[in-house]
C-alpha cells in the first residue's frame, strides 16, 4: 500500500501529470462553457415557447371576439375554469373601467412593462398553489375591452430544474471521463519517460549495452525519440569501444618500451665507469621516466574509471577501515613535514555502494594534496560524518586553498595553478577524485575553510550507486594543485 501511494505520489508530482491535470481542467472549462451556453439556450426557447402559446392562444381570442363577440369570448373563458390545473392558467377579461367581465382571478397588479410577475401580483379567493412563484402574462385589446392570459412559471421551473440536473450530471460524468482518460495517458506517458529516464542514467554510468524497450508505436512522438536515443547511444557504444581500443592499443604499444627505457636508464646508473656529470643526467633521465610512467598509468586509470565498467567487486563498503589506513600511512608523512593529521571519524557505521580501492585511491589523493600544498606547522582534518541521510568525507588543510573562479577548472586534467607550477605533480589528482566520486555516484565540493579548503566528497543518501566493473590499479596518488 506505501508503495503504491509512492507511486501515486511521484506520479502527481511528475510533468505528465501536471500537463494531464492542465489538459482535464481546459477540458472541464470548455465542457462548462458548451453546457452552460446549451442550458441557456434551451432555457431560451422553452421560455419563448411558453411565450409563443400565450401569443397564440391571445390571438386566437381576439379572432373570436372579431367573428362572435364578446359573449362568445366570456363564455370560452367561463369554460376554461373546470381545467385550470389548479391555477396553473390565469385568465382575466376587463373592461374599460377596469370591471371583471370573466376570469378565474380578482386582479393583476401588471403595468405591461414585462412579461414576468410574482405569484403575490395575481389576487384570487382561493389559495394558489405552494409550488408556483411567478406568472408570465400576455394581454391583448378585445375592442374596448383588455384581456390579460397567464401561464405560471411551475413547468418552466421544472423544466429548467430537470435541464440544470442534468447538464451539472452530464459535466460531472464528462469531467470524470477527461480526467479519467487524461491520468491513464499520462501514467503510460510517464511509464515511457521513466524507461528513457532510466536508460539514458544507466548510459551516462558507463552501461552502453542498455536500450530503450520498443513499444510498437512508430507513429509515436516518444516511441520515434526512443528510436533516435537508441541509435544515438549504439552510434556512443561504436565510438566508445574504439576508444577503448585505442586505449588498448597505446598501453600495449607504449607500456612496454617505456617501461624498457626505465630498465635501461637503471643499467646505466649501475654502471662503474660513470662520469659525476653524467651520472646526474641518468638519474635525472630516471625521474624523468617514472614521471612519465606514472602520468601513462594514471591517464589510463581515469579513462577506465570514466568508463564505467561492471563488476563484482563493488559492494558495500566501510569508509572507517579505510580511513584508519590512510591514516597509518600518512601521518608520519604529516609528522616528517611539521604538520598536524587528524583523523575524525564520528560515523563508524558509515558504508556505501563502492569499490574499496578506488575509494582508497580517492582519500589518499584528497590527504596528499592537503599535505604537498599546506606548509608546515599547519593542520589537516580527515572527518567522516553522516548528513541529511548522507555519507559525508571531509578533507580540510590550512594551505593557500583554491580560488573561488579556479574551483571549475581544478578537475580538469593537468590543470594546475600557477603558485602549484614549481609543486611535484602532474595535475591529475582532482581529475582522478573526480572521476572515482562521480563513479560512486558521490558529489564533490570544494570549498574556503577560513585559510585553506576543504574538501566535501557527498555520498547519496541511503548508499545507492550503480554497480560498476572496477577499472585496473594504478598508483596511489597525484598532484592537484
Amino acid at each position: 500500500m506505501a508503495r503504491r501511494a509512492g507511486s501515486i505520489s511521484r506520479f502527481l508530482r511528475s510533468t505528465s501529470a501536471r500537463l494531464s491535470l492542465r489538459f482535464a481542467l481546459l477540458y472541464a472549462i470548455i465542457t462548462a462553457l458548451v453546457l452552460g451556453l446549451s442550458y441557456h439556450y434551451a432555457d431560451r426557447e422553452i421560455s419563448d415557447w411558453v411565450s409563443d402559446q400565450l401569443a397564440e392562444d391571445a390571438a386566437g381570442f381576439a379572432s373570436l371576439y372579431e367573428s362572435e363577440g364578446l359573449d362568445a369570448v366570456r363564455a370560452k373563458l367561463s369554460g376554461f375554469a373546470g381545467f385550470n390545473f389548479e391555477d396553473y392558467r390565469v385568465y382575466l377579461l376587463q373592461d374599460p373601467e377596469g370591471k371583471v367581465l370573466a376570469g378565474n382571478v380578482d386582479a393583476i397588479d401588471w403595468q405591461g412593462s414585462g412579461s414576468y410577475v410574482p405569484v403575490n401580483a395575481i389576487h384570487a379567493e382561493k389559495p394558489r398553489y405552494e409550488d408556483v412563484t411567478g406568472y408570465l402574462l400576455h394581454s391583448v385589446q378585445l375592442g374596448p375591452n383588455r384581456l390579460t392570459l397567464g401561464t405560471s412559471t411551475y413547468f418552466l421551473e421544472e423544466l429548467r430544474e430537470v435541464l440544470g440536473r442534468g447538464f451539472v450530471a452530464g459535466f460531472i460524468l464528462l469531467l470524470l471521463a477527461g480526467l479519467l482518460a487524461g491520468i491513464i495517458v499520462g501514467r503510460r506517458t510517464e511509464r515511457r519517460l521513466t524507461q528513457i529516464s532510466a536508460t539514458l542514467k544507466s548510459v551516462a554510468l558507463g552501461q552502453l549495452d542498455r536500450r530503450i524497450p520498443a513499444t510498437g508505436s512508430d507513429g509515436d512522438d516518444l516511441a520515434r525519440m526512443a528510436d533516435e536515443i537508441n541509435r544515438t547511444i549504439a552510434q556512443l557504444q561504436n565510438m566508445v569501444e574504439s576508444q577503448k581500443q585505442i586505449s588498448a592499443d597505446i598501453a600495449h604499444d607504449l607500456r612496454t618500451p617505456m617501461q624498457r627505457m626505465r630498465q635501461r636508464l637503471d643499467v646505466l646508473l649501475n654502471a662503474h665507469d660513470l662520469t659525476p656529470e653524467i651520472r646526474t643526467d641518468a638519474e635525472q633521465a630516471v625521474e624523468i621516466a617514472d614521471d612519465l610512467i606514472e602520468t601513462f598509468h594514471a591517464l589510463l586509470r581515469i579513462a577506465q574509471i570514466e568508463a564505467g565498467q561492471q563488476s563484482a567487486r563493488f559492494a558495500a563498503t566501510s569508509l572507517a577501515p579505510i580511513l584508519t589506513r590512510i591514516e597509518d600511512a600518512y601521518s608520519p608523512v604529516a609528522e616528517e613535514n611539521g604538520q598536524t593529521l587528524v583523523f575524525d571519524i564520528e560515523d563508524q557505521d558509515a558504508t556505501v555502494q563502492g569499490d574499496q580501492q578506488l575509494l582508497t585511491q580517492m582519500v589518499a589523493n584528497l590527504v596528499e594534496n592537503a599535505l604537498r600544498h599546506s606548509p608546515s606547522g599547519t593542520r589537516i582534518e580527515v572527518a567522516l560524518t553522516r548528513a541529511d541521510g548522507s555519507v559525508l568525507l571531509e578533507v580540510s588543510d590550512n594551505g593557500p586553498g583554491i580560488p573561488a573562479e579556479e574551483r571549475d577548472k581544478v578537475f580538469r586534467r593537468f590543470y594546475r595553478l600557477e603558485k602549484s607550477r614549481t609543486t611535484p605533480g602532474n595535475g591529475l589528482g582532482l581529475s582522478m577524485v573526480r572521476a572515482i566520486a562521480d563513479l560512486h555516484g558521490a558529489a564533490i565540493t570544494l570549498k574556503d575553510n577560513s585559510t585553506g579548503l576543504r574538501v566535501l566528497v557527498r555520498f547519496p543518501a541511503g548508499s545507492t550507486s550503480v554497480i560498476f566493473r572496477a577499472p585496473a590499479q594504478a598508483g596511489m596518488s597525484d598532484s592537484v594543485r
